[in-house]
């Protein structure tokens, strides 16, 4: 999801939303355990008016990456059964083809 915004307190609002969509579950190991992998993006672009008829205006574009991964557990010691041992087999797969990368 792409949102545009104006204002610090808009991404406070837009990542407020995002962390409310999050999954999370309880298990063994941690009380409000991540189930899913979040990445944040924000990108600030900063406009510069023309200073003269010979002098154009700047942009500048940068990026900040926020990257919340969700935890990798041990199945045993979570105490996962059914669809959570599913969620742990999955997150533990997409962590080790991160460090592939």
């Amino acid at each position: 999801t792409s949102s545009k915004v104006g204002s610090y307190e808009n991404i406070e609002l837009q990542m407020e939303t995002g962390t409310k969509n999050r999954t999370v579950a309880s298990t063994a190991m941690n009380a409000t355990s991540s189930r899913a992998h979040t990445i944040v993006a924000i990108t600030f672009v900063q406009k510069t008016a023309a200073a003269g008829p010979n002098q154009p205006g700047m942009t500048k574009t940068s990026i900040i990456n926020l990257v919340d991964l969700a935890g990798s557990e041990r199945a045993a010691s979570t105490g996962a059964a059914g669809d959570r041992l599913k969620e742990g087999a999955a997150i533990n797969q997409s962590l080790s083809t991160l460090g592939n990368v």
